[in-house]
């Protein structure tokens, strides 16, 4: 069975990789990303570590700035976890 998204996803083979090692393998990515996940959760980020920087502390132009960028970096994180589980459904499927 070979399902395409934006993406190939892998073909368990008997010439390839045993389907316990890749799914073992990408079950160990999603609990990576997960403990990550809760390690984000866990720092603090608060908009008094940036209101200095500004020239107008009342005007949180910095932390906006910082809170963006966090929030780019979570998008991709998310999107990266999709991809493993996508990958896992795929070879539990075979």
């Amino acid at each position: 069975m070979t399902e395409t998204k934006e993406y190939p996803l892998p073909t368990v083979h008997l010439n390839g990789t045993s389907k316990e090692m890749l799914y073992k393998g990408n079950i160990h990515i999603l609990q990576a990303i997960n403990e990550l996940e809760e390690s984000i959760s866990k720092c603090e980020f608060h908009g008094r570590d940036y209101y200095v920087q500004d020239a107008d502390p009342y005007s949180y132009g910095t932390y906006n700035t910082a809170l963006k960028e966090r929030h780019k970096h979570l998008a991709t994180l998310c999107a990266f976890k999709n991809y493993i589980e996508d990958h896992i459904n795929h070879i539990d499927s075979q």
